[in-house]
């Protein structure tokens, strides 16, 4: 019995040493590098979208996948999710080609839009971040990245 006494205060006091770790990385800095519209049906259009990732951390990012919206002129226009692996050195980019699903409704709303000639835009999401060697994401890492899209050049000529 004299035993078990300081055994189980001896883990008690390793667990809750353990508790005060937190995980401290930046979220990764997203942004649009290329949208194309791959296929147009009634109801939804499908874009392939290709995302820049850059690890602005001292460490890898070992990314298990991500979910993602895409907002125009302040409403919501497209959403997607992705389950690609890439693991991003520390301060490096790779480059990321996801799907991004849209709906008809949207499309028409954003097109009436086009009349100002500037686009906003607002890309939001997470990554799933885990570990080189374990498939299950740990943790979540928000990003977000936003801009304006100066249509008028492209719609005069």
């Amino acid at each position: 019995m004299k035993f078990k006494i300081p055994f189980l205060f001896s883990i008690c006091f390793l667990l809750s040493a353990c508790a005060g770790i937190t995980y401290h990385a930046e979220p990764p800095q997203v942004s649009i590098s290329n949208i194309q519209l791959v296929e147009a049906q009634l109801f939804e259009q499908r874009y392939e979208l290709t995302l820049r990732v850059q690890n602005t951390n001292d460490f890898p990012l070992f990314i298990k996948g991500l979910s993602y919206q895409l907002h125009i002129n302040g409403s919501k226009f497209a959403h997607g999710v992705s389950k690609q692996s890439i693991d991003v050195l520390p301060y490096e980019e790779q480059m990321l080609t996801v799907t991004l699903i849209s709906n008809t409704l949207g499309l028409i709303k954003h097109l009436k839009s086009l009349n100002n000639k500037a686009l906003n835009f607002r890309l939001t999401g997470h990554v799933s971040h885990g570990t080189v060697a374990n498939p299950i994401s740990l943790y979540n890492l928000p990003f977000e990245k936003s801009g304006t899209l100066d249509l008028s050049g492209l719609l005069s000529k």
